[in-house]
């Protein structure tokens, strides 16, 4: 995928239209089509990111294995490529205490259920224990999303000589990989 302005606009136009054709349609497969998708628009987001910062982190590599401090720019551009996507995705995702009341109310059926476990609560229950298992990837998701930004924050906030290395180490693989 290219990655310029037009591009961008051309591969999220192209989503809109899978999105609805998913919407209308409902069909499996027809949802796959869509998270591959959204997938390749992920992995190209990320090498532009990476191609934006480029300069502005090598530079702060070199700051932190000379020892220096970072500039604001370059300590924007190390939180940016390390954990700015998990910033953006905590400040835009607003159903996690939806997910949680969800998770209750589903243990709340699973405990009634399970009380009378005739034929037709053990189908319930399974049903129940289903959802749950849909919903549980979605709640630890974006747990670790939180855990990685405060795990950042705080290494960020004491940049001692273990933290400035492993800092340089992660950088350099996020400016290398078209995975990371």
């Amino acid at each position: 995928m290219a990655h310029d302005a037009g591009s961008l606009t051309q591969a999220v136009e192209d989503l809109k239209v899978l999105t609805n054709s998913a919407l209308s349609g409902g069909t499996a497969e027809k949802y796959e089509t869509l998270e591959q998708h959204v997938n390749r628009l992920d992995s190209a987001l990320r090498e532009i990111e990476q191609a934006q910062l480029k300069g502005d982190v090598e530079q702060a590599i070199r700051a932190l294995s000379s020892g220096h401090s970072l500039s604001p720019e370059q300590q924007d551009a190390v939180r940016a490529i390390i954990v700015g996507d998990a910033e953006s995705y905590l400040k835009m995702e607003n159903n996690c205490k939806e997910w949680q009341a969800e998770l209750k109310r589903l243990q709340g059926e699973m405990e009634r259920l399970a009380r009378s476990p005739n034929a037709n609560a053990v189908q319930e229950l399974r049903g129940v224990v289903k959802d749950a298992v849909r919903l549980l990837p979605s709640i630890r998701s974006y747990a670790e999303e939180k855990d990685r930004l405060n795990r950042f924050n705080a290494a960020f906030a004491n940049l001692d000589d273990g933290n400035r290395e492993l800092l340089v180490t992660l950088l350099r693989e996020k400016l290398s990989s078209t995975t990371r």
